[in-house]
């Protein structure tokens, strides 16, 4: 454009300066002084204004170049106006000679039009529309699309210009990504107050914001003096192998002096790469000090591979994410001492009590979801208000921290210890039954009772414990229940002269048999002290635990057989569990008895369903099976007991507990019989039907035992 004015300007002034003879014979002096000053202001317009506007598109920025061409766009009509003028002129000045003015003024209208719509038409198609779509691109990107690209179409000054903004627009761009980077590391180290978690995020995280391939962040060792615990990412086993953190090296420089250091094999750099970094293919790299407001914890290392330095730009966020960084993993340190010192029972060093209640709680759900044991001990210091009345509170202070640590020593270290109040302490044992916890908790009690515990002043004194154990889930259904049933365990250890171990079901089943009543009491204060019940009565006779959950088993196929409705197998159910509840007024002796009962003996054990329906009639949540647990002895002929009842007399239900226990008996162990063979049983049954059992009920349960019978191969 610039060309092509200044070209057409030239020619129009040479043609006004040439030949004077033709100039005289076509205008008057006056007018030809005219023209010319019009022509020469139009010229100084285009020098002086239009032209500087053009050259300003050119070098100047998005921004600078659209307000020139706004101006431009704004000057050029007067410019038109001006040309028009000098035509009007000749006009008027060659309106007397008509053929050769006519000649003259249509060719130099035709130039200055020509040279006016050039002008125009050259600057909206090769600087305005251009420059339109700078200045569009230019506002996208302002609006956050940095992806917008312009399209180079020429190699002219425009076409300098689209390329320069592109450029512009790659490197606003990647700044912004890495920004964005930047913000995203930010937020997922913040997010998280576990350092193992917080580490390594700060590696992946400082990684995209880098660009780097692979990490090392090194911890400093204040006692040391040395780097003695890092972690990486993205290096492979070789070079971690062989990293060395020496004394003086560049770690220690990069620490001590708080600034960072970048290494690479470019000329005049101070820390050349190592040969185990080249053979890594690392071109460059660079160590940060990781600072924190307590203080400096050590130093961060980011690897490239793709170029042999890192940008200015690049460099500032990597400080930045240092610091950042250094923050996080001592917010997390601090987190965790905290956290420490709220789990900790400063006096002994194990759990306090509110982190035992959570660990509890934990450890029955666990149990509860694979079906699981687990058992729970409470041991208390005898007499140990005595000790210190006798020595003092320091004494007992000590004695309570040596035994913390004679705990720690003496059970696993899986097992849950804390310091559970004042002398008391309590353990969880994961996946331990109660019989085998209870040795354990012997163990404990005499090495404890062994162990001379050394007073401030340095004299020896012993001490015992009392325990108490209870376990899930025979002795208890939750968490809770096993704590109130080993502290009545633990108690009435206590009341028995101290320095033993007692477990709760024992302790239930003696109680039960002192006071028989007991049973009601428990099942009124919580049904869900069924299974504790159940389990207190089969320590009087281990057969009968196996011998009830057949029957469980039992009542449940012939249940499914019979389609019984949920509230009928609920009842069932129940009653399975609790028929034989009445054996607790059985003397050991006649339940373990391998000979034939005297007939007072077969008397005994014959009122087991009257005393069981009786212990159920005074518990209103279990009332509705007291008539099963009464009736499951009677015979389908009426010669059964307690009442001789017969065939539809009989309850429905009780028929079917009936059926179930007698299966039940020939298929296990009892003292003085032995398991029959299932083939065996099942005859016994058929031989049974219509006499002891109902035969709708016996070819049930037969066609269910079949269904659950696997098919022999062939």
């Amino acid at each position: 454009l610039k060309e092509k004015m200044d070209a057409h300007f030239g020619r129009f002034r040479d043609f006004l300066d040439s030949d004077r003879s033709i100039k005289k014979f076509f205008f008057h002096d006056a007018r030809h002084d005219e023209l010319h000053a019009a022509v020469a202001q139009a010229e100084e317009m285009w020098r002086s204004q239009l032209r500087p506007l053009v050259e300003v598109s050119q070098e100047a920025g998005p921004v600078e170049a659209r307000a020139a061409i706004e101006r431009y766009k704004a000057l050029a009509p007067a410019q038109v106006a001006r040309l028009d003028a000098i035509v009007t002129m000749i006009e008027n000045d060659v309106r007397d000679n008509a053929v050769g003015l006519a000649k003259f003024s249509a060719t130099l209208l035709a130039a200055s039009l020509m040279l006016a719509a050039l002008g125009l038409l050259m600057a909206k198609r090769i600087v305005s529309r251009p420059l339109r779509r700078l200045i569009d691109a230019t506002e996208e990107i302002a609006a956050g699309a940095y992806e917008q690209r312009v399209e180079i179409q020429s190699h002219d000054e425009v076409g300098t210009l689209a390329g320069t903004f592109n450029r512009m627009a790659e490197a606003v761009s990647e700044n912004t990504a890495r920004i964005s980077a930047f913000n995203r590391a930010a937020g997922f180290i913040t997010s998280s107050l576990n350092a193992r978690d917080i580490l390594d995020q700060i590696m992946r995280q400082g990684i995209d914001v880098s660009g780097a391939r692979a990490a090392c962040l090194a911890f400093y060792d204040a006692q040391t003096g040395s780097f003695n615990d890092w972690v990486t990412h993205g290096l492979s086993e070789r070079f971690v192998r062989n990293m060395a953190f020496r004394s003086g090296g560049l770690a220690d420089e990069t620490f001590v002096s708080g600034t960072y250091i970048l290494s690479n094999d470019l000329p005049g750099t101070r820390h050349r790469l190592s040969k185990l970094a080249r053979d890594e293919g690392i071109r460059a790299f660079i160590c940060l000090p990781l600072t924190s407001h307590a203080g400096r914890l050590g130093v961060i290392y980011f690897y490239r591979s793709d170029r042999a330095t890192f940008l200015a730009d690049e460099i500032d966020l990597l400080k930045t994410f240092a610091h950042l960084a250094a923050v996080a993993l001592e917010n997390a340190r601090l987190y965790a001492q905290v956290e420490q010192e709220a789990r900790i029972d400063a006096l002994t060093g194990l759990l306090n009590r509110r982190s035992f209640d959570r660990r509890l709680a934990e450890e029955h759900n666990r149990a509860k979801r694979f079906n699981k044991p687990y058992a729970l001990a409470l041991l208390d210091i005898d007499h140990f208000k005595r000790i210190n009345d006798t020595y003092g509170h320091p004494a007992g202070d000590a004695v309570l921290a040596q035994l913390g640590q004679v705990l720690a020593q003496q059970f696993r270290e899986v097992d849950v210890k804390a310091r559970y109040g004042g002398e008391e302490f309590a353990v969880i044992l994961p996946e331990i039954s109660g019989g085998t916890a209870k040795t354990v908790a012997e163990r404990v009690r005499r090495a404890i009772a062994a162990t001379p515990f050394v007073l401030p002043d340095g004299r020896e004194i012993g001490a015992t414990v009392s325990i108490g154990v209870s376990c899930y889930p025979n002795c208890a259904t939750n968490g809770a229940a096993a704590v109130n049933t080993a502290d009545q365990a633990l108690y009435i250890a206590k009341m028995e002269g101290r320095n033993r171990v007692l477990l709760y079901r024992e302790t239930l089943k003696a109680r039960i048999e002192k006071e028989p009543g007991l049973i009601v009491a428990q099942l009124n204060e919580d049904p869900d002290n069924i299974l504790p019940v159940i389990t207190a009565i089969s320590v009087k006779a281990p057969f009968l635990r196996q011998h009830t959950d057949t029957v469980l088993e039992t009542t449940a196929l012939l249940a499914q057989s019979l389609g019984l409705s949920a509230e009928e197998r609920n009842e069932l159910s129940l009653a399975a569990q609790l028929h034989d509840i009445g054996m607790a007024t059985i003397p050991d002796a006649v339940l373990a008895k391998t000979a034939s009962l005297t007939p007072e003996e077969g008397e005994i054990v014959r009122q087991h369903p009257l005393t069981g329906a009786a212990y159920l009639e005074q518990v209103p949540e279990l009332r509705r099976i007291a008539p099963l647990v009464r009736h499951h002895h009677e015979h389908h002929d009426g010669t059964g007991y307690p009442d001789g009842l017969k065939g539809e007399a009989i309850p429905k239900l009780a028929r079917v507990l009936m059926v179930a226990d007698a299966y039940s008996t020939m298929i296990n162990d009892w003292p003085g019989h032995h398991a029959l063979p299932a083939e065996q049983a099942r005859t016994r049954l058929q031989a049974g039907a219509g006499t002891q059992f109902d035969p709708h009920l016996v070819e049930c349960l037969l066609r269910a035992l079949e269904e659950k019978t696997p098919a022999a191969g062939p």
